[in-house]
């Protein structure tokens, strides 16, 4: 009878062992809408541009992202985003810049799942991209500049299958280090964050994205 109970215990030891490994997706994929905050460092005041000058700072974009995840809590994520707009616009002014910002960032996830919701944080690490595209205010149709990025945020995911999820919102700090060394533009050299400059050489950024997740 003792032989038996411990057989009987280690079948439903193993069984619930093998459940627990099985409770959560080893491979995860996000894909949806994304808008991120671009600071501006208060140019529109430091260089005292003219009324009607507006800055822009919202720019609407993209966001897809890998995860593997290594325990029921633990993962490690690659994160690509995409954002595009116009950096300020005037009235009746013509031939205003194209800029695109890209973001390829690397790091852990750690994922507090529970029976519909999940929520997660996560810390990345990586580049970021900023571009200027047929800009006739520099003379030159193309410049651009890559630095150091990081980001710091999480989220929340509604389960609505075994296989899909609702990303409901991620909220993220993004660091950005770009001086202002975008080459034509400058002379090749870095202009914020110098002695004059009313400028920092980095960015604190933030973004906000929602979408699907599949498991």
């Amino acid at each position: 009878m003792r032989k038996a109970l411990l057989v009987a215990l280690a079948v439903m030891m193993c069984g619930y062992y093998a459940v627990g490994q099985k409770d959560y997706p080893k491979i995860e994929g996000f894909g949806g809408f994304s808008v991120v905050h671009i600071d501006t460092e208060g140019v529109q005041g430091k260089l005292g541009l003219p009324p009607g000058f507006d800055v822009k700072t919202w720019y609407p974009g993209w966001e897809a992202a890998g995860q593997y995840n290594f325990t029921r809590l633990i993962g490690v994520k690659a994160d690509f985003a995409g954002y595009y707009g116009t950096p300020f616009t005037f009235p009746g002014l013509t031939g205003v810049p194209s800029v695109k910002f890209y973001k390829f960032l690397f790091g852990p996830v750690f994922s507090f799942r529970r029976d519909r919701f999940t929520p997660f944080v996560h810390a990345l690490f990586g580049g970021d991209y900023a571009g200027i595209d047929k800009s006739a205010f520099f003379g030159t149709p193309s410049v651009s500049e890559t630095s150091f990025g990081m980001v710091f945020g999480g989220g929340v995911d509604w389960k609505l299958t075994h296989h899909f999820a609702v990303r409901l919102g991620q909220f993220d700090y993004l660091y950005s280090h770009h001086c202002g060394n975008f080459g034509a533009i400058t002379g090749n050299r870095c202009v914020l964050g110098v002695t004059g400059s009313p400028f920092a050489d980095h960015q604190n950024n933030f973004r906000y994205s929602t979408g699907i997740v599949i498991h």
